[in-house]
């Protein structure tokens, strides 16, 4: 029998990484507006910590795909393949950039790194200049991640909605991923 739906780790972990960068995005578009102080301060310590969140389970997704397999992709032609593949490529990539740039960017500009309860001091030379055009890389490629992300989501609904193939109900629970039209 063919397998529609992703197992229930996948999903899980899914949504916990999509919800976790929405977080971490908004705490660091959030945080830059505050005044400096013990606020902002830990905002920039749950930030790094979602971060990191969002990378570590990157890596458990990452692993848990390699031993369980998706299940049948829907019908698509090579080009619509291909660009699946592009944007999950693109996707994954981010999740990985993102906290990795922004990291390297706290411990360029001399911050302890708090990791998971463990404090990790820089293994870098303190170097402000590039601390801060790691600061601007970091910002621009979680818009980009954030671009992506909305991008998937757009796309996954009209697969579910207009196509009504079941893409995102893949991925859901609660919806029924049994394709109600037949594939082109």
């Amino acid at each position: 029998m063919t397998r529609l739906r992703y197992d229930p780790l996948t999903q899980t972990l899914h949504w916990i990484i999509a919800a976790a960068m929405i977080a971490a995005y908004a705490i660091g578009l959030v945080r830059e507006d505050l005044p400096k102080g013990d606020f902002r301060a830990w905002l920039l310590t749950l930030h790094m910590q979602i971060g990191l969140l969002v990378a570590a389970l990157s890596v458990v997704r990452i692993g848990w795909r390699a031993a369980h397999p998706a299940p049948e992709p829907v019908a698509a032609t090579p080009t619509l393949r291909l660009a699946e593949r592009l944007g999950h490529l693109a996707l994954y990539v981010s999740l990985f950039a993102v906290p990795l740039v922004g990291l390297l960017a706290a411990w360029i500009k001399g911050r302890t790194v708090g990791v998971f309860g463990v404090a990790i001091a820089s293994p870098f030379a303190v170097d402000k200049p590039l601390a801060e055009n790691l600061e601007h890389l970091h910002e621009f490629v979680a818009h980009a991640m954030l671009l992506l992300a909305g991008g998937h989501a757009v796309v996954a609904i009209a697969h579910q909605f207009l196509l009504k193939d079941g893409t995102l109900a893949r991925m859901l629970p609660f919806l029924d991923p049994t394709p109600t039209r037949p594939a082109a």
